[in-house]
């Protein structure tokens, strides 16, 4: 939850200790010293200033290089499931705004990228840009086909985001359309008018674990081209008199009838009815269920002490805990087991091969080196009558 759990999780195995650059006596009897009521004791490796000061020392630029390794990584393992992704924004405190690009699979919901913004900065306008450029490295890492659906709320009720999706991206937008729009209110006209038949069906969902059933009525239209801005950027593409899809949708609370709520919905690709279209919009939810809401409940990423915490630690935590976030998404999976099985398997055999099963780590000073047990007789002048080691399986030499 915080950096004290997490310091004294990481910070006390000896070898990534010695990895980050630590002496043995470091190790064994701390460092920084520090004057506690005139005593001066020191800071074992394990304190949390240890590895906020840690990880203040990462470089931006290797951090984002290392986010685009794993979203490479995800695609080259073939373990991104189907092409339908959502993208939305949540706070953490009021310092930040955590942007993620998730691929919404109902098996394994996996985020694919993300960016850290200051403060409540908008998506919208400007802001865009960080769509576009999150969008654009997937793309990159997956392939040009690896995106066929994006999900948006009204916050990225963008018409050139919309219009840069489907003409230059070859992706599809479904988008929940604000209702001070021109678009919302030519479609409430043309219902109200009852120029557009409704479709009815009952809806399921859960809000905090309870479960609600609604009645769904939706009205569903197609070549409107009431939204200025995504029309003119069409053009841009050499795309003329661009239309889209629109749905006005009505649920009614089966329970209290009290309880109604009216929205509706915007695509630059039509659907064939209005249920389909808003089916397509149900897995947006799980960036809200399966994304946001389980990295604060379940991985505490607000509850974590942001004061005194500089952006660079700030934006390290964050991509540590979607990457671990991934990490435990897949391996709920079979495919998943699969692959941590083979490989620690694989790991004992190699280690087995070189070290023996009860492999000896010797520390001197400010090194350590690993041996066999067989070579530590040797080098104790007492060699085994007969060894047991396969031939040239030697270890790696002393490590500093």
């Amino acid at each position: 939850m915080g950096l004290s759990a997490a310091a004294g999780e990481l910070l006390k195995d000896a070898a990534i200790l010695l990895e980050l650059g630590f002496s043995i006596e470091q190790v064994q009897n701390g460092f920084n010293q520090r004057h506690h009521g005139g005593e001066e004791k020191g800071t074992k490796p394990f304190h949390p200033e240890v590895l906020r000061e840690e990880l203040a020392r990462i470089d931006m630029a290797s951090l984002r290089a290392f986010r685009r390794a794993c979203i490479r990584t995800l695609f080259e393992r073939k373990l991104v499931k189907g092409r339908v992704y959502a993208i939305d924004g949540s706070g953490i405190h009021d310092q930040y705004r955590l942007v993620g690009l998730m691929n919404v699979h109902d098996e394994q919901p996996l985020w694919l990228n993300w960016r850290l913004l200051s403060g409540k900065a908008s998506e919208k306008g400007k802001e865009a840009v960080v769509v576009r450029e999150m969008v654009e490295e997937v793309l990159e890492a997956g392939g040009p086909d690896c995106i066929e659906w994006m999900l948006m709320d009204a916050l990225y009720a963008d018409g050139p985001l919309l219009a840069w999706l489907e003409y230059k991206c070859g992706i599809h937008a479904l988008v929940r359309l604000p209702e001070d729009r021109l678009l919302y209110e030519d479609l409430a006209g043309l219902v109200r008018a009852e120029l557009i038949d409704q479709q009815t069906f009952t809806d399921v969902r859960y809000l905090s674990g309870r479960k609600q059933i609604r009645d769904i009525a939706i009205a569903a239209v197609g070549e409107l081209s009431s939204w200025p801005s995504f029309v003119k950027a069409a053009g841009g593409y050499g795309v003329q008199n661009a239309t889209l899809w629109a749905a006005l949708i009505h649920g009614v609370d089966r329970e209290d009838d009290r309880k109604t709520e009216t929205w509706a919905l915007a695509s630059t690709s039509p659907f064939p009815d209005g249920k389909t279209g808003y089916q397509r919009w149900r897995a947006r939810w799980r960036i809200e269920n399966n994304g946001f809401r389980e990295l604060k409940e379940g991985w505490q990423l607000e509850r974590a002490s942001w004061s005194r915490t500089s952006p660079t630690v700030v934006a390290a935590r964050v991509a540590f805990t979607l990457i671990a976030f991934n990490v435990a998404q897949l391996m709920k999976t079979s495919k998943g087991r699969q692959f941590a099985d083979r490989g620690i398997r694989r790991l004992r055999r190699e280690l087995a091969a070189v070290y023996g099963l009860a492999p000896i780590v010797v520390f001197a000073k400010d090194v350590f080196a690993v041996f066999h047990i067989e070579e530590i007789m040797q080098l104790v002048g007492l060699p085994p009558q007969h060894s047991l080691r396969r031939q040239n399986a030697t270890g790696p030499p002393l490590l500093s």
